[in-house]
């Protein structure tokens, strides 16, 4: 079949790849969904560590340089209000993963791009004016004392250092979900499950609603699709979570 379809498609300038799949060591590693899965030599023996790819941070650095350029003199809160759900999208997606190096990469190269950004939207000001008036301790507590923070609504640009890495950990085999003795368990479990996979937003719904469906009052961790519904009441719109199935 391939040697047939071959010949028409080079005099077009294309070519047929019958290669699907690539067989490598595991001590070269390989890419998958942005992260970079190699085996190390330690002084503990040989160790598998998945990190986030080259070309995963790459593109997170291209979004983030295309944002400032977009965002070009533009006040601080506009700024910070587009920045933040991006590095809290990519901080979350590598969390799981040894990300601690990337983390701290990342937000020196924001900096960068916070210092030029200033720079440009107040060209006749001094270093220790701009110091003064943009930068703060963060809110949560803590002595770095260079966070980007919005003079009128003290809103901070947030560091990806500050989300926490978390280790996936195994169920032990005798752990089942039909044990009703382990209710508990995998009610923890779902919650961290659904943080893991969920955007800030999101999170903070569901924390609000105990991370039952609004409608059905069941688990939002059942496997079935959830969405956010918009609720009317006497105040306005609420926003809140539902098992799509539930809404007729």
């Amino acid at each position: 079949m391939y040697q047939n379809l071959s010949p028409y498609l080079k005099k077009r300038g294309l070519e047929l790849s019958q290669e699907k799949t690539k067989v490598t060591h595991i001590e070269q590693g390989f890419d998958f969904l942005g992260f970079s899965i190699r085996q190390y030599r330690t002084q503990q023996g040989n160790k598998l560590f998945i990190k986030p790819s080259k070309d995963s941070v790459k593109k997170a650095k291209s979004k983030i340089r295309e944002t400032f350029h977009l965002m070009r003199g533009r006040p601080v809160k506009e700024v910070i209000d587009v920045l933040n759900p991006i590095i809290r999208g990519y901080g979350q997606y590598w969390k799981l993963v040894v990300a601690k190096k990337v983390f701290s990469h990342m937000d020196k190269y924001i900096f960068s791009k916070v210092r030029k950004h200033l720079r440009h939207l107040h060209p006749r000001k001094s270093l220790g004016w701009m110091t003064k008036r943009y930068f703060r301790k963060p809110h949560h507590g803590g002595e770095n004392k260079w966070i980007l923070t919005c003079p009128l609504t003290k809103v901070q640009l947030l560091k990806m250092s500050w989300i926490k890495i978390v280790r996936h950990v195994m169920v032990p085999y005798k752990n089942s979900p039909d044990d009703p003795c382990l209710k508990e368990y995998w009610m923890k479990r779902d919650r961290k499950v659904f943080d893991a996979e969920n955007t800030f937003d999101r999170m903070k719904i569901a924390r609000k609603q105990g991370y039952r469906c609004a409608l059905c009052k069941h688990t939002l961790q059942n496997g079935e699709t959830i969405i956010v519904h918009h609720f009317e009441n006497t105040r306005g719109t609420i926003n809140k979570l539902v098992h799509k199935p539930c809404i007729k």
